[in-house]
């Protein structure tokens, strides 16, 4: 998995995302509808676990709201992982092979957008972990552009859900199942969740396997 270097013993967003639920946060930091695309289409064992770096985009005809002082990848610290908001209903690309061949020179982890991004190909061939919620041909320049970096953003791909906000340096735990966002003060306490369901788990699996049926065995171990 790559990896910050607060490193957490590896889950899967899945069991990160039951370890919110009973921790009380009733979104379980999940972002709904955002997906593997790199290097695999929601497949392989591509994992992602690292601190958030945050990025607000505006439509391009936006006047009003400020504009960084760099270019935001060139912003991207180490070891973090590039979380971008796109506007709602835009049909245009917000990252692509330019920008991951940066962003690894950077030496960022990966990629999250609440929006579409480009160059499908390219980003395979470099092997970058991206995760979008759809594709398209159009580049940024002419329908979008950054605004404020590292500054708490919210995403809600999917209105059903709840918007999750992502805060710079949350932990983002993303895989083939999806994308979820870890509190940075919650962190210790999602962990000795997960390692607590992840050996009941263990237990129900084997159970499972030997033949036991899905009521008794869920009483037996998970009461």
């Amino acid at each position: 998995m790559a990896s910050s270097t607060n490193d957490l013993p590896f889950y899967s967003s899945c069991d990160v995302a039951d370890a919110l639920l009973v921790l009380g946060v009733p979104s379980a930091g999940y972002i709904p509808d955002i997906h593997l695309w790199s290097p695999e289409y929601k497949a392989g064992n591509t994992r992602v676990f690292g601190p958030a770096y945050t990025v607000k985009m505006v439509s391009a005809s936006d006047k009003e709201s400020p504009k960084p002082a760099q270019h935001f990848v060139d912003a991207a610290p180490q070891g973090s992982v590039v979380c971008i908001s796109q506007p709602d209903n835009m049909v245009n690309a917000v990252w692509g092979g330019l920008m991951t061949a940066r962003a690894m020179k950077r030496g960022a982890l990966g990629v999250i957008v609440d929006g579409r991004i480009r160059d499908l190909n390219e980003q395979r061939e470099f092997g970058f972990p991206v995760f979008a919620k759809a594709t398209s041909i159009m580049g940024a320049g002419p329908f979008t552009r950054a605004t404020t970096l590292d500054q708490p953003i919210t995403m809600q791909p999917n209105p059903n859900h709840p918007a999750v906000t992502i805060h710079p340096g949350d932990y983002i735990v993303a895989d083939a199942d999806g994308v979820v966002v870890i509190p940075k003060d919650m962190l210790q306490s999602v962990e000795a969740q997960c390692k607590k369901s992840t050996a009941v788990d263990d237990q129900c699996m084997q159970a499972l396997k030997a033949g036991e049926g899905i009521a008794e065995t869920f009483k037996k171990y998970r009461g």
